[in-house]
């Protein structure tokens, strides 16, 4: 796209004479014969460079150059004023109306196309700042949502499940402090059994809330190319957590294999805070079903057969905020519903 330049001018030969010298650099020259014409021309024109008569009859160039500095929209684009006169009186005034540059009478064509690209040179420059100035408000915008909506989900998500493991610890050291004397070594034991494991949550949770953090404030899109087997990190996954809570006949999975395009530790992280609320919020004995199939060129991974309160508090679980900023990274879904008597958690995922 060629560069635009307009040239304010009352009298055709010498814009004639100004398009001819700036023939060779292939601009867009278009000409305005006075002041008004200029100002209500300036969408249409969308000058990049304005070349500007000094003396005009009606509204001269300098009340010309003062207008168009006043206006929001066309303030930075430079003006270059052509005067026969290079006094330094007129050339102040040039300057105090706005003037970004000037070019004596009769004009030079080398000295002209020199000091239009110059001024090109500045706009192009100006722009690059100008959207960088919105890039980072719009960042700074986006940055303010998601702090206030991270202080939402922590206020109400991470201060409610740390109260659990914290005050079991405190508990269980202020059982001990008072009656220590009293207990037996397999009842002190127990205390400390207790608060050991409610210490080693509080230290999950601790990790879980950087986790989310990092997330939270992560760019909506991950440009990692990495890709993996779901249905292999799943069977890989749902060893180790059901077996280590003694429940691996409790899970029926009917996975589909697949290769969805995200990187193994998110997909990772997805599946073991599934699992995990999972068989949380279940009873020992009822089956927890993992479901995965492709359909509409997505891979969709649900978990059925939950408690209600998986499906009613899944808001207040961080864990479960986990899969959701991951998830939507990717541009995925997440949702919770109820078919019937079946309760799930549905979640889905790119294919690679």
């Amino acid at each position: 796209m060629n560069n635009s330049i307009l040239v304010i001018d009352d009298e055709p030969n010498n814009f004639e004479v100004i398009e001819t010298l700036l023939s060779i650099d292939n601009y867009d020259v278009y000409y305005a014969s006075n002041g008004e014409e200029a100002l209500s021309s300036l969408d249409a024109f969308n000058p990049d460079v304005i070349l500007l008569d000094l003396m005009m009859p009606v509204m001269d160039g300098l009340e010309v150059c003062n207008r168009i500095k006043l206006m929001r929209k066309w303030k930075s684009i430079p003006i270059i004023m052509v005067t026969a006169s290079a006094g330094k009186t007129v050339l102040a005034d040039c300057l105090a109306a706005g003037a970004d540059d000037f070019i004596s009478k009769p004009v030079d064509g080398l000295e002209l196309r020199a000091r239009v690209k110059s001024m090109l040179r500045i706009k192009k420059q100006f722009d690059r700042i100008e959207a960088l100035t919105k890039l980072q408000q719009k960042n700074i915008l986006g940055l303010e949502h998601d702090l206030g909506e991270l202080g939402c989900d922590l206020a109400v998500g991470f201060a409610n499940e740390l109260n659990t493991p914290l005050n079991n610890v405190l508990a269980q050291l202020e059982n001990l402090e008072q009656n220590i004397d009293k207990q037996s070594r397999a009842e002190i034991l127990t205390s400390i059994k207790i608060a050991n494991k409610s210490a080693i949550n509080l230290e999950q949770l601790t990790y879980k809330f950087w986790t989310y953090l990092e997330l939270a404030l992560e760019k909506k899109q991950f440009d990692n190319k990495e890709t993996c087997n779901i249905k292999n990190i799943v069977e890989q996954i749902s060893i180790v957590q059901f077996q280590s809570s003694h429940r691996e006949k409790d899970l029926k999975i009917a996975m589909q294999a697949a290769t969805v395009a995200v990187t193994e530790q998110h997909c990772e992280w997805i599946l073991k805070e599934l699992f995990d609320n999972a068989f949380k919020s279940s009873e020992p004995g009822l089956a927890i079903k993992i479901h995965g199939r492709i359909i509409d060129r997505s891979y969709h991974l649900w978990i059925s057969d939950l408690q209600n309160e998986i499906i009613e508090c899944q808001e207040l679980i961080i864990g479960l905020k986990i899969v959701k900023k991951i998830v939507d990274i990717y541009e995925g879904s997440f949702a919770r519903t109820i078919v019937g008597e079946d309760k799930m958690i549905c979640v889905t995922l790119p294919l690679a």
